[in-house]
């Protein structure tokens, strides 16, 4: 069974969003590379346990060919099919590869949605502690050295401690950028949108919120 691994109370724990992408060339040694020709999309749905051997988890494969259900995969060894149409199936599997494995073996960090594999790559939300976010950027540099980006969401971004580090100008952007939505997922405004409510240029919207997110994911993500 899946533990609950705090119990919430008066003042609820801190958890952050984070997002890690990186493309098939910058993964092309890990066993899951294979998922980004076989399929045109494989979906993390949730996580139904974990063990020494990986995480068992519900996933949403789409393919052209249903007959490639049945090939071998390094990343993931097919427990079940739940639901199949002719594109698209519904499968319990049994993920064995070096990222799922780091993942099942962290406290405090879960994979979420959305977090798929797609034929240019993959990308993985993450929800977790700020302690085990940033413990997650020198375990992943252990099988994607730099080649992969990381981006945080809206709940690690407005807060406090890295908002105060702002110059005035990217504080006042990054925050309308994240009361209309620019973070939510799906995206609920443009960048556009963000400019003409300051009545600035998008390009000036682009470039403070780039410098935004660079400043505050250094500081999240080194040890002080």
């Amino acid at each position: 069974m899946y533990r609950v691994p705090f119990m919430i109370g008066m003042n609820s724990v801190d958890l952050r969003y984070m997002q890690i992408s990186f493309t098939r060339d910058e993964g092309n040694h890990l066993p899951g590379i294979s998922l980004t020709q076989d399929f045109q999309r494989v979906e993390f749905l949730t996580k139904l346990d974990e063990s020494d051997e990986g995480m068992r988890a519900l996933i949403r494969l789409d393919y052209n060919d249903s007959k490639i259900l049945s090939k071998d995969q390094g990343a993931y060894k097919l427990l079940r099919i739940l639901e199949q149409t002719e594109t698209s199936a519904l499968c319990e599997v049994l993920a064995v590869g070096p990222l799922a494995r780091l993942f099942s073996s962290l406290e405090h960090v879960w994979w979420v949605t959305p977090t798929f594999v797609h034929p240019n790559g993959m990308l993985i939300t993450v929800r977790g502690t700020k302690d085990a976010l940033r413990s997650i950027r020198s375990s992943l540099g252990e099988f994607l050295s730099d080649g992969y980006k990381m981006k945080l969401g809206a709940e690690s971004l407005h807060n406090p401690e890295f908002i105060e580090l702002l110059p005035e100008r990217q504080r006042t952007v990054l925050e309308k950028a994240i009361e209309m939505g620019y973070y939510d997922r799906p995206r609920r405004c443009t960048q556009r949108d963000i400019a003409e409510s300051l009545d600035i240029k998008q390009a000036t919207v682009s470039e403070h919120l780039q410098s935004a997110e660079a400043t505050i994911i250094h500081a999240f993500t080194t040890e002080p």
